[in-house]
């Protein structure tokens, strides 16, 4: 294994626990100590059949046996009264996450994008708004009552079919009649 263990878990934290609270009662003894910490909260679903816990990554070594000292059986009580006993052990895997300090290349340049000023070009129009319902159904009704009905177009089939009933002498019926 490469370098020392300096990597610890906290576990058996309460479920309602935070990481400011935590953090908050870890600083007040190993504040500047440790380089990383992760915490990770309980399920809310499981309530108190399960718990946080905590990765914390020391500086050196001898701290980390500190901090188990001092944490190792420490017990925790949550707003309901309900004891916590943590356990501290090394972590099973003792690598810590990589700060990525590459810089995004289109971070700042928003403001150069062609696409993205068309777009403020297109939002900084005035809206035009369509009339409202009210006024678009008095322009059609106006427009119904103005125009006058076009004369159905009469093809030579139905000139035919007129000119043989006319030669039975039977009267046209309605449609009305027919569909009863």
């Amino acid at each position: 294994m490469k370098g020392d263990r300096t990597k610890v878990v906290l576990r058996h934290l309460p479920h309602t626990m935070t990481q400011s609270v935590l953090t908050e009662q870890i600083d007040t003894r190993f504040a500047g100590r440790y380089n990383w910490l992760s915490f990770r909260s309980a399920k809310n679903s499981l309530k108190c059949q399960s718990y946080s816990r905590a990765y914390i990554d020391f500086k050196r070594s001898e701290d980390v046996i500190e901090f188990a000292e001092f944490f190792d059986g420490h017990v925790f009580v949550n707003e309901k009264g309900t004891q916590f006993k943590v356990i501290v052990e090394y972590a099973p895997s003792q690598r810590v996450p990589k700060q990525w300090s590459k810089k995004d290349g289109r971070e700042g340049t928003i403001g150069k994008d062609p696409e993205y000023l068309e777009f403020l070009e297109f939002v900084s129009k005035p809206v035009e708004n369509l009339p409202s319902a009210e006024i678009q159904l008095e322009r059609k009704e106006a427009e119904r009552a103005g125009a006058a009905k076009e004369a159905p177009i009469v093809t030579p089939l139905m000139d035919f079919i007129r000119q043989k009933r006319a030669a039975k002498g039977v009267p046209r019926v309605g449609i009305l009649l027919l569909s009863m």
